[in-house]
């Protein structure tokens, strides 16, 4: 009897595993190892090219359009994350039409003006504006800068799946950059994702 109940109990877990694999839903998968192998492919890289092309010529115009900013650091984080949620029902109906990764780069102008921040901030708002929404190259700004309460911080994803940070100005931190050059702003560039998979 009790070798029967033993058989029992193996069987219903085999058949729940097997119900689990095949009712699962798509969008577990594919796994995070061939996604990081997608994130490092060819076809990939060169949709980061591109993408860093565009958002390297908005720095630079930005740049040419604001003489007096002097950029501290130019700093370009790439990053593919899983976007996949964490808490599925076993029963949900089939995601496949949803993402899996997605691949997007930012770039974060870092300066100190000679002023105090807002002010400066005031004036390229009202001199050289940033686009209000995505401009045309699909680029999202904002500028943020130091204050009492909160300092600058460059945001970014903790759990990547692949990410690279490239440094125009070598390896100084925030916080040294800071107490060289003063209170610090940011003029945030987010592009769209360049690369998803679904």
């Amino acid at each position: 009897m009790r070798s029967l109940r033993r058989r029992t109990g193996e069987a219903v877990g085999l058949l729940f595993v097997f119900g689990f694999a095949v009712l699962r839903p798509s969008r577990f998968w594919p796994p995070k190892w061939m996604l990081r192998r997608i994130a490092a492919s060819a076809e990939v890289q060169a949709e980061r090219t591109a993408a860093a092309e565009k958002l390297v010529a908005r720095v630079r115009e930005i740049e040419a359009g604001v003489p007096w900013l002097r950029a501290l650091d130019v700093v370009i984080r790439d990053e593919c994350v899983d976007v996949r949620g964490h808490h599925i029902s076993l029963f949900e109906a089939s995601t496949s039409t949803r993402e899996s990764m997605t691949c997007r780069m930012s770039a974060f102008i870092v300066f100190s003006p000679e002023r105090d921040p807002e002010d400066a901030v005031a004036e390229i708002r009202r001199t050289f504006p940033p686009p209000d929404g995505l401009s045309a190259g699909g680029i999202s700004e904002s500028l943020h800068w130091d204050t009492d309460e909160r300092k600058v911080a460059l945001e970014g994803a903790h759990d990547a799946i692949w990410a690279r940070l490239t440094r125009r100005h070598g390896e100084k931190s925030l916080g040294q950059l800071r107490q060289e050059n003063g209170a610090l702003c940011v003029w945030a560039l987010h592009g769209q994702p360049y690369f998803t998979v679904v």
